[in-house]
């Protein structure tokens, strides 16, 4: 009985995440200018690399750094940063992608799609 709801569950978060992203990363680029998605992409980059080295890729890790980034989320939804706050709701679905695994892969694709269209610029990000 319990598995069953643990598993329904599992597939729901997936579905949510496979229809987030796509969604979030559309409202991005209807928002912002090249420049402002480059950017965006760069933070992106930026986080799920700092929450590999920091935490590592195990599932607990990516739960820990899923909390930690849920509090700068907060934060920067208090703070108005529309760019920021937009890199970090895509780098929790890819946590959260990453934690619910090969069933959320399409949302980790978008997002990695995401960061290829838009490349560091002058190696700088």
């Amino acid at each position: 009985m319990f598995r069953w709801f643990t598993e329904y569950r599992a597939a729901a978060e997936a579905r949510q995440l496979n229809r987030d992203a796509p969604l979030v990363i559309t409202h991005a680029r209807g928002s912002f200018g090249a420049e402002t998605m480059a950017d965006v992409s760069a933070l992106v980059r930026q986080h799920i690399a700092r929450s590999h080295k920091e935490y590592g890729t195990e599932v607990i890790d990516l739960k820990r750094a899923h909390f930690d980034y849920k509090r700068l989320h907060k934060e920067a939804r208090r703070r108005a940063e529309q760019p920021v706050l937009s890199a970090l709701t895509l780098t929790i679905i890819y946590l959260r992608a990453e934690i619910a695994g090969a069933a959320a892969d399409p949302a980790r694709h978008a997002i990695d799609a995401l960061l290829i269209a838009f490349p560091p610029i002058d190696g700088g990000h």
